[in-house]
């Protein structure tokens, strides 16, 4: 049993975040608890790991980067995994230093043998010139390119040709459709148009989009005025940020359930909970541990659904020491009232 934040969540006037700032937060009815709850899982409860920056153990961590992947899939069959999304800056350097990519491979090569599906974004340390001067990803594609996954019943399609930054997996899981979508660091607009008509013709299924910046270390989206924003990289023409996502596309969207970002240093969670136009609640998260010894030793987050009540849960893993950690806002539940048919 383990002590863990239960959000219910039944009307929101704007927005629930945490961590707290000094600002104006408006909330009606919305109960904050602390509970216990078991890690049993029911029969059609899955889980979805979300790993975040792993940059700094592509430099010199080899073997935490294997124990991470190695956890993963010795627990899958346990954790009835479906899908792993990794938020971008898989290594640190760039094509400046293909051997980081080979590290990671290595690391990558247990869970693809392991078949199973696993959608990675573009970190900005994943582009080729760290996107100083363009967007190109020679090695990311290389390495984790679309050749992966691209005959896998899972593979729904790419926006362009043969390039894995902009991608998105289908599956049926307990019963219900679900769609994985990535997008690059800082999507341009026509890439949010492509996001915007890929969840509109599968508006049938529970939706969770990954990019590598979204999510601020304040439990706000990413604006003008915050450090590494996406619009400060030079190779980063067009890009949009957090807010812009949100407003120009995801807010559209009654399907989506959630978005997962990293990025950001040197907060390691924050999340917010806003209602999208159609009513839906869309969970947002920020995660990352880049910052802490070992390059984060690995940390991922497991997220479970629990379709009898609707429910997701949020836990930290610490595949090193083999504990999960329970700081605050690292252990969550909450129950959206999605309002659309599943």
């Amino acid at each position: 049993m383990a002590a863990i934040l239960r959000l219910f969540v039944m009307e929101l006037s704007f927005f629930i975040s945490w961590p707290k700032r000094e600002m104006a937060t408006t909330i009606n009815h919305v109960e904050v608890k602390q509970m216990s709850i078991a890690n049993s899982l029911n029969t059609d409860d899955f889980a979805i790991v979300i790993i975040p920056d792993t940059q700094k153990m592509a430099v010199n961590q080899l073997s935490f980067y294997k124990a991470m992947t190695s956890w993963i899939v010795d627990h899958a069959k346990e954790m009835n995994l479906k899908m792993i999304l990794h938020l971008g800056d898989v290594v640190d350097h760039g094509a400046n230093c293909e051997a980081e990519f080979q590290i990671a491979e290595e690391a990558f090569n247990t869970i693809y043998h392991a078949d199973l599906p696993m959608l990675v974004a573009a970190g900005n340390h994943d582009y080729d010139n760290l996107i100083k001067e363009d967007r190109s990803l020679t090695l990311f594609n290389r390495y984790f390119g679309v050749h992966r996954y691209h005959t896998k019943p899972w593979f729904g399609g790419t926006f362009e040709a043969g390039q894995a930054e902009n991608c998105f997996f289908k599956l049926e899981i307990a019963g219900r459709k679900f769609i994985f979508l990535s997008l690059e660091f800082g999507p341009r607009d026509q890439v949010l148009a492509w996001a915007d008509e890929i969840l509109t013709s599968h508006s049938d299924h529970l939706a969770i989009m990954i990019t590598h910046c979204y999510m601020y270390i304040y439990g706000e989206r990413t604006k003008t005025g915050d450090k590494h924003n996406p619009k400060s990289y030079p190779g980063a023409v067009e890009a949009n940020d957090g807010e812009d996502l949100w407003n120009k596309s995801l807010r559209k969207h009654g399907n989506l359930v959630a978005v997962f970002s990293g990025h950001h240093i040197y907060g390691n969670v924050s999340y917010r909970v806003d209602k999208g136009d159609n009513d839906n609640l869309v969970f947002q998260s920020f995660q990352n541990w880049q910052g802490e010894e070992n390059g984060g030793e690995g940390r991922f987050r497991i997220l479970t659904f629990r379709p009898s009540t609707d429910e997701m849960t949020l836990q930290v893993m610490n595949p090193y020491t083999n504990e999960y950690e329970t700081k605050d806002g690292y252990e969550i539940a909450l129950h959206l009232d999605r309002g659309i048919k599943s």
